[in-house]
């Protein structure tokens, strides 16, 4: 077991709606599951050094979690993405720790 770090983007890049968003995640240590589920049912979350550029000015929340908790999402040949999964239902919050929240 060991912490690793994520980055979650807030309200899908939404300034006015981030703040609001970041207020709950500050107050409750969670992330809502939303009802996109690529990879499965979710919150998710990047890896810090593969976010994407396109992505750094957007609001986010900086967190831990322990890696056991997490599901890598990967390429068909088994190679990683970048990006995690934190598994659960969707409605439903998941429980992480906040290290900061960027952008917002």
């Amino acid at each position: 077991m060991a912490l690793v770090y994520g980055i979650h983007i807030l309200a899908k890049g939404d300034r006015a709606e981030a703040l609001r968003v970041a207020q709950d995640i500050q107050q409750h240590q969670r992330l809502l599951v939303g009802p996109n589920t690529w990879h499965g049912a979710g919150a998710y979350a990047w890896r810090p050094d593969r976010l994407p550029d396109n992505l750094r000015n957007l609001p986010h929340v900086l967190f831990e979690i322990d890696d056991v908790l997490i599901v890598d999402i990967c390429r068909r040949d088994g190679t990683p993405w970048g990006f995690f999964r934190i598994p659960g239902n969707i409605g439903s919050y998941v429980s992480i720790s906040v290290v900061e929240f960027v952008n917002v």
